[in-house]
């Protein structure tokens, strides 16, 4: 499930006695970062850990060193990735030499085909934070956790925020006190930080 929410239209694009306009914007439910990647495909492929990782990296030196040729580079269902340049403006082109001139970034044209791809059921996250977390009880609170890690594999402390309600400090704890209770695992640090769910806990739970 994604989120959205509503934006004012910023005002250097409002034109002059025009009434404040909304528009839709996506609510992100966090970042999934390489290592997180890297495990899905593992678990998908059944490749070895070291040779996806090594192909990634190679991958993405291949079409660095392209683009810096010159080239537009398809990426299998992805896109196309391009070269940005920039430069001073000037009036006439004789006044500007080639050292002048950087490349500035790269362009992504998404295919048709991982558009497509990339769909999926919106609603607003506005009625996410109408529940008060202080109504969820512990046992509410393990349950939306646990149902998320199970269908996911993680969670991180921005996804758990928006599904329970509960502000960022009190998130963060909530999570750390279940990881010392055993129900799920933390992993890295910082922006890093995600949890997931204990193996050890999973195998025992048959023999209850």
């Amino acid at each position: 499930m994604a989120y959205y929410d509503f934006k004012k239209k910023p005002a250097l694009t409002t034109k002059e006695g025009e009434k404040d306009v909304l528009y839709p914007s996506i609510v992100f439910n966090g970042t999934i970062n390489t290592k997180q990647l890297l495990k899905q495909l593992v678990a998908r492929t059944g490749y070895k850990p070291g040779v996806v990782e090594g192909t990634l990296m190679e991958l993405v030196d291949l079409v660095g060193e392209y683009i810096g040729q010159g080239y537009r580079v398809e990426v299998g269902e992805f896109g196309y990735f391009s070269g940005k340049i920039k430069s001073r403006l000037v009036k006439d082109k004789k006044d500007l030499r080639s050292p002048s001139i950087q490349f500035n970034g790269v362009n992504f044209l998404a295919s048709k085909t991982f558009k497509k791809k990339a769909t999926g059921k919106l609603e607003r996250a506005q009625k996410l934070f109408f529940q008060v977390s202080s109504q969820l009880d512990d046992e509410e609170l393990k349950r939306i956790l646990l149902e998320h890690v199970n269908r996911y594999g993680f969670i991180t402390r921005t996804t758990y925020t928006e599904l329970t309600g509960r502000l960022k400090n009190k998130a963060l704890e909530d999570l750390k006190r279940f990881a010392k209770e055993g129900i799920i695992c933390k992993m890295g640090r910082g922006n890093q930080m995600l949890f997931v769910k204990n193996q050890e806990d999973s195998q025992t739970e048959p023999n209850r």
